[in-house]
């Protein structure tokens, strides 16, 4: 009776650290990442004073995905994979737990004038819209100094997508 109850004692303990964990904010913070690029995900939404219009800026079609490795203050993204082209340097400051402004580095890779624009509108605000498997949903928006904010428009595949190559690739494949 002992050596079957220390059996499924075993056995649960297994279960239980084997069982699939929650992924939370903490989770996407530092790590390596992979973002799909889908043609719906290069739409944004402007918001002026009293008007709404869409944009969709030109697309790169090579584009396939951008891989981000991110420590906890910067994140490098890679076209297609690590080592393909020129790198992009950003800087990561946290607003809190799930939400934090991203600007181009000028330290570390000279700036085109997109990439000055938005560092001169105080960056691109970025905030969790969900979490779901091993991805983390999130919305991008940056407000202009003259209060115009540019925001990725919902889509059909639900915001822009940050996932954990750590964890499985939540059905997409990098």
């Amino acid at each position: 009776m002992k050596k079957s109850t220390f059996s499924l004692l075993i056995l649960f303990l297994i279960g239980i650290t084997t069982s699939s964990q929650e992924l939370t904010c903490a989770d996407f913070r530092i790590g390596q990442f992979y973002i799909p690029d889908t043609k719906e995900m290069t739409k944004y939404t402007i918001v002026s004073k009293d008007s709404i219009s869409e944009f969709t800026p030109e697309r790169n079609s090579t584009i396939k995905k951008y891989i981000v490795i991110r420590e906890e203050n910067t994140q490098i993204e890679w076209k297609n994979g690590i080592g393909n082209g020129s790198p992009e340097y950003e800087i990561i400051e946290w607003i809190d737990d799930c939400t934090y402004r991203l600007t181009y580095d000028s330290a570390k890779s000279e700036l085109d004038e997109g990439k000055r624009w938005i560092n001169e509108n105080n960056g691109i605000v970025v905030s969790k819209t969900r979490i779901e498997n091993n991805c983390l949903y999130y919305t991008a928006i940056m407000t202009t100094k003259e209060d115009k904010k540019f925001r990725k428009t919902e889509s059909s595949v639900r915001n822009k997508i940050l996932c954990n190559i750590a964890h499985s690739k939540c059905g997409l494949s990098t």
